[in-house]
């Protein structure tokens, strides 16, 4: 992993950016997994609606991409609407869109990488709340996103229909409270918490499966 150099991407990266997006929805088992995005999505990104970072090997092949959009306060797919964000705070959300990485490069903690490289890059933009969408299924993306300090707080469904979790940095469990454990996916009974003012905080794994850990939140 050493050998692994970051840049942001430009205009001219973003015909790559989809193969390489394309190569990896190939490899899952469900396409409930990943939303795939195209050219036209990622375009207004690089020109400073957010900004994409990007991971080279040592032969400065495209390995992974970490995506992080900043969605305008009047967006109706601005997260922040998902958990009722008062409309001033609107402007303080930033997407955790998708990260990506090439297949043969994935194990190695790559995705954490990106991510977290492109969170610190994008702290000085005002973007102080940390959002982002989970396919309930992906064990995987969600230890990403709570070890990254997010926590789910809502559940709708997205793109099409899919299901999602609805993850944000801004909350605090109540830890001295009793967990609640639902099976991944018990779409209903994750609603049912997140609508009573829980949080999603630990992945656990399970025999088939794996359970969601819930707290109560506290107070603000």
């Amino acid at each position: 992993m050493n050998a692994i150099s970051f840049r942001s991407a430009t205009s001219g990266d973003l015909d790559d950016l989809i193969r390489l997006e394309k190569a990896v929805e190939r490899t899952l088992p469900s396409r409930d997994i990943f939303a795939t995005d195209e050219k036209s999505f990622y375009a207004p990104i690089v020109r400073g609606a957010g900004h994409i970072l990007l991971a080279f090997d040592a032969e400065r092949r495209l390995a992974g991409a970490s995506v992080i959009r900043y969605p305008s306060p009047e967006d109706p797919e601005n997260l922040g609407r998902s958990v009722s964000l008062p409309a001033e705070r609107l402007l303080a959300v930033r997407h955790l869109e998708s990260v990506f990485v090439r297949p043969d490069m994935q194990g190695k903690r790559l995705a954490e990488r990106l991510v977290r490289e492109n969170m610190r890059l994008t702290a000085g933009s005002g973007r102080t709340i940390s959002m982002a969408t989970v396919w309930p299924g992906n064990a995987a993306s969600l230890k990403l996103h709570l070890r990254l300090g997010l926590f789910i707080r809502a559940f709708a469904f997205k793109y099409g229909g899919k299901p999602r979790f609805i993850l944000m940095n801004e909350g605090r469990p109540d830890n001295e409270a009793t967990p609640i454990l639902v099976d991944a996916m018990d779409l209903e009974r994750h609603r049912a918490l997140l609508n009573s003012s829980m949080l999603g905080v630990v992945v656990h794994p399970a025999a088939k499966t794996f359970l969601i850990e819930y707290r109560p939140l506290l107070p603000a």
